[in-house]
């Protein structure tokens, strides 16, 4: 008896929780860009308050009714602090979207002594990519790991999108990142695989728009340039 009425709660709270989902779901729709869709609609820390994710990495809080919604920060008062919520959760949010890219499909530069490893979005034209690499051995001995993703500032089928599949499809993708990065002429070579579009889309979906893009284990955004003793600094604190 017991269980068939623990049963009966389960469903009628289930019940419930899509209702308020649905609810939410269909106001949006009245608020929200033509081309967005809904990713997920989940509770947030405040109770009655859902944070519903529709592309960007910042979800917007909306009432259980769906009557309400606010686009900002979400701070939870703690007793010797504040804590900004919303900041905690886009970190969260941009580690699982980087998590969601294969290793293989970066090209790594690891650490002997690895204390961090970092993922740089990176254009093999652009200066301050060029200069960080130019450091590469610099923030290895600092127990920095970098792990290239692809992000072709000019766009998908550009000159430096070529050059960049090439690298991916190289025999050799570590010296030939050296070589685009140093202006060194080589023949490109091309592969069905290459992951550079994806990459691409990826990277406008963690909000980058420059390079180097440096993305911490924890999932901050720092961009530009660092020198490998900032950054060590940056990703300890």
């Amino acid at each position: 008896m017991k269980i068939r009425n623990l049963l009966y709660i389960f469903i009628l709270f289930s019940n419930f929780a899509f209702s308020d989902e649905a609810l939410i779901a269909s106001n949006l729709k009245n608020i929200l860009p033509p081309d967005a869709s809904i990713e997920s609609i989940e509770p947030s820390s405040f109770k009655g308050i859902y944070k519903v994710y529709y592309g960007d990495l910042q979800p917007i809080y909306v009432s259980e009714d769906g009557s309400f919604f606010i686009y900002g920060d979400m701070y939870k008062i703690g007793a010797s602090d504040i804590t900004n919520i919303t900041k905690e959760e886009i970190k969260g949010r941009r580690s699982d979207i980087l998590n969601s890219i294969p290793s293989n499909e970066l090209i790594t530069f690891k650490s002997s002594n690895e204390l961090f490893s970092i993922t740089v979005f990176t254009d093999v034209d652009c200066g301050y990519c060029r200069k960080l690499h130019s450091q590469i051995d610099e923030y290895n001995q600092a127990g920095i790991t970098i792990k290239y993703a692809a992000f072709p500032r000019s766009g998908i089928g550009t000159q430096t999108f070529t050059k960049m599949v090439g690298a991916w499809c190289s025999k050799d993708p570590k010296q030939a990142m050296t070589d685009l990065k140093n202006d060194k002429k080589m023949n490109l070579e091309f592969c069905d695989e290459q992951p550079i579009a994806r990459h691409y889309i990826i990277g406008q979906k963690l909000g980058i728009n420059g390079t180097p893009a440096i993305i911490t284990p924890d999932g901050d955004l720092i961009p530009g340039y660092v020198s490998p003793e900032e950054l060590l600094l940056q990703i300890k604190t």
